[in-house]
């Protein structure tokens, strides 16, 4: 998936679930995230704890050479959300 597709994914599904939805879930895959590393928790604003999380990944990505990996994954996950919110959407218009 290109990346201007793939921000629009990311933007039609917080539109379509909503941002407090969104946040849940973020709350939630960071929770998991949390629990396997048990990272110490930091009093930070939210963009820098964002970056942060954001060169964490980055650093684990290529601890274990997992680049392509997760960018598999990551475009497999992103189509069936757009799948997922389509057949929504149909059930919705019902």
């Amino acid at each position: 998936m290109e990346k201007e597709q793939e921000n629009n994914v990311y933007r039609d599904a917080i539109e379509f679930f909503g941002v407090t939805s969104q946040k849940i879930m973020v709350i939630e895959e960071m929770s998991e995230l949390t629990k396997e590393l048990c990272k110490e928790l930091r009093d930070r604003g939210d963009v820098e704890q964002l970056a942060d999380v954001e060169i964490t990944l980055a650093q684990l990505k290529s601890i274990y050479n997992i680049h392509q990996a997760v960018e598999e994954h990551k475009d497999f996950k992103l189509r069936r959300l757009v799948s997922n919110m389509e057949k929504l959407k149909a059930e919705r218009k019902k």
